[in-house]
């Protein structure tokens, strides 16, 4: 708080009492950085300085230099982006375990095991293993044995299978760029879901988040929603090599930064590898670089897909 008085005919230079007439202003406090400015004529006098904000530094913030300033979009956004992170990753175990307990594989039985079948139209069947022919096969909708009625041998599960639906989370590291053009790196996570018609080719579409700390300690959240094509097409033994291309929408925001939200297309691709656990599950990670903003930034991801 600033007391200023109010000076009649006086000699201005002279001191003057503060009495009933006395005027009390409250000015905001203007903490001016040293990060540049600009001078201007007209009614503010020749040597007035305006001060603006710059990239990175320098800049006038108005308020009470006591407190930390009001919360803005992107560290609104990080805490939203955090929780419904963690909802998918509580989604993605429980279809895990549930996919994951499926033991599709291979066994040796005996052919004259009893095979019931449920057909197209709701009707059951028994027949032995051995009588099953193409026509029954077609028409049924389901079929079963039962591990009580027949000896077998388990001769294990069968390989990763990606024909269906497909569902993902990926987490890892990032580089953003700030408004200021500053980059560095930061959390990054995705969380996919998709379709693949065969094994080796599908349509895959992610939700990305992204975050870190600015030049001026403030929030930087990137969002990214974006369809790809992945393909595998490579294999040796359990290891899967595969490529993905696609594009979409980008969005960030920005504290602190003069100018930092910012919206744009986002056009991505990179490598992939996976590392099948049995045949619903897979370790997944991927390299990869995406253009928003203006700028090529690069993810490093890792985590579960369920198929």
């Amino acid at each position: 708080m600033r007391v200023v008085q109010q000076l009649g005919d006086a000699d201005v230079g002279a001191p003057q009492p503060v009495n009933a007439e006395t005027q009390i202003v409250f000015f905001p406090t203007l903490v001016i950085d040293n990060g540049g400015g600009r001078r201007r004529g007209g009614g503010w006098g020749p040597n007035a300085i305006t001060p603006h904000g710059s990239s990175g530094q320098g800049g006038v913030h108005v308020g009470s230099t006591g407190g930390g300033g009001s919360s803005s979009g992107a560290g609104d956004g990080k805490a939203e982006a955090i929780a419904v992170v963690v909802l998918a990753v509580t989604a993605l175990v429980v279809a895990a375990v549930i996919e994951g307990s499926r033991e599709d594989g291979f066994a040796q039985i005996h052919p004259m095991t009893p095979l019931y079948l449920t057909g197209l139209d709701g009707s059951r069947v028994v027949m032995p293993l051995a009588a099953l022919d193409p026509d029954s096969a077609a028409f049924s909708q389901y079929g079963y044995i039962r591990s009580n009625e027949t000896p077998w041998h388990w001769n294990g599960r069968a390989p990763l299978d990606r024909a269906g639906f497909t569902y993902a989370v990926l987490a890892g590291t990032g580089t953003f760029t700030s408004a200021d053009g500053s980059k560095n790196s930061g959390t990054a996570t995705t969380i996919q879901f998709g379709f693949f018609p065969e094994q080796h080719i599908g349509i895959v579409s992610s939700l990305f988040f992204g975050w870190r700390d600015n030049e001026a300690a403030q929030t930087l959240f990137e969002t990214r929603y974006t369809l790809e094509a992945d393909g595998y097409l490579a294999q040796a033994g359990p290891v899967h090599f595969g490529l993905y291309a696609g594009g979409g929408g980008a969005s960030r925001l920005e504290d602190g930064i003069p100018g930092g939200n910012s919206s744009s297309i986002a056009l991505l691709g990179g490598a992939q590898i996976q590392l099948d656990i049995n045949t619903r599950l897979a370790l997944t990670a991927r390299f990869g670089q995406t253009y928003a903003h203006d700028e090529r930034m690069t993810d490093l991801l890792f985590g579960l897909a369920v198929y």
